[in-house]
């Protein structure tokens, strides 16, 4: 499941870079930070729950929306971000980054979260990169 939302992601964030454009993003990125924060509410920062049954196992909201998270991220870190400038997987941290963002914007797509978060730690670097994107 997490290669999955990896490669939706990196398509959906490639195809944003290369048309500097709006993107349509679908799934849970797609969804309202409103929601994000309803899933996330009394979870601990980071923590998604889940539950061992026989048909496997079962993820609650939260977990999904961290997949969903990493997945963005580590895409961003390939197409975009390279190295030393990528996003470290601290869930936590992001977590808690994106829930403030979200308390503040909560009708926005968790997707323009994920973005903010991106240009919040690395806007010299981005603002490098999107030039030399404009030169080719």
């Amino acid at each position: 499941m997490r290669y999955i939302i990896a490669v939706i992601a990196t398509l959906a964030l490639s195809t944003a870079c290369h048309a500097q454009e709006a993107t349509t993003i679908s799934g849970l990125g797609a969804n309202s930070c409103g929601k994000y924060l309803a899933a996330v509410h009394d979870h601990a920062p980071g923590k998604g729950k889940y539950l061992d049954h026989p048909d496997g196992q079962l993820y609650d909201a939260h977990y999904r929306y961290n997949d969903w998270l990493t997945g963005f991220f580590a895409a961003t870190n390939v197409w975009v971000l390279n190295g030393p400038n990528g996003i470290t997987n601290d869930v936590a941290a992001i977590d808690v980054w994106i829930r403030k963002w979200c308390e503040q914007n909560p009708t926005k797509p968790l997707v323009d979260a994920a973005w903010a978060f991106v240009w919040d730690q690395r806007q010299e670097y981005l603002q490098a990169w999107f030039a030399r994107q404009r030169t080719r």
